[in-house]
Parts: C-alpha cells; structure tokens; sequence
C-alpha cells in the first residue's frame, strides 16, 4: 500500500483511555512511514451545535458521495503516531486548499503552545 502525504485512511486506533481516540476513524497521513509508523490527525464527525476547537472543519460532500454527515472535523490536538497495521482502507485524499488549511492549523496550535 503505497502512503502519500493528504490521504485519508480509515484507522483502528484499536481500545485506549479517557479522551483518546477509540476504535474506527478516519485519519488525515502527515508523515509517510518511518519503522512502519507514520504520523495522522483523526477526523471526527461534526455534529450541529456543537463547538470544536484545535482543527479545521471538512466538507464531506466534497470527498464522498453519500456521506453520514455533512461535515467532520480534523482534530489537530489529537495528533498521534499509529503503525502501518492500523490501517484499514484508503477513502480519499485532501485537496490542495484543506490540506494547506490543516498545515496552517497545526503550526498555529504549536505556535501557541510554545514556550
């Protein structure tokens, strides 16, 4: 399975504890894989209402068909580190403008959290 930076991929992130992320999720590749790990930022769904922080907002009907839901949530401050074993399925690959969005994030969020 080749592995390009923008992809998403459906991860078991298998059972962990308290916040972290749990299960089957959608996941954005940051990093190709180094000893068979690479870096992701999970995506969650996005329910109405509802206020995220720490990420950028996808579009679902702009990468899939019939999606559960409208849009979902790239989850920046739950970044990890997961093994190639972990992945399930490629889905789909962000755009230049998303993927660009979700780099800006990420150097925001450590930005603000640097000493």
């Amino acid at each position: 399975m080749n592995l390009v930076v923008g992809d998403v991929f459906l991860i078991n992130f298998g059972q962990n504890i308290g916040a972290e992320f749990s299960g089957k999720h959608y996941a954005v590749i940051l990093t190709t894989q180094v000893n068979n790990t690479m870096l992701v930022v999970p995506i969650t769904s996005k329910k109405r209402n509802k206020r995220y922080r720490g990420g950028i907002t996808l579009n679902n009907t702009k990468y899939q068909k019939n999606p559960s839901c409208e849009k979902s949530f790239c989850y920046v401050r739950k970044i990890r580190e997961v093994d190639r074993s972990r992945l399930i399925k490629h889905a789909y690959s962000l755009d230049d403008k998303d993927f660009k969005a979700l780099l800006k994030k990420i150097t925001e969020i450590i930005s603000n959290n640097s000493r």
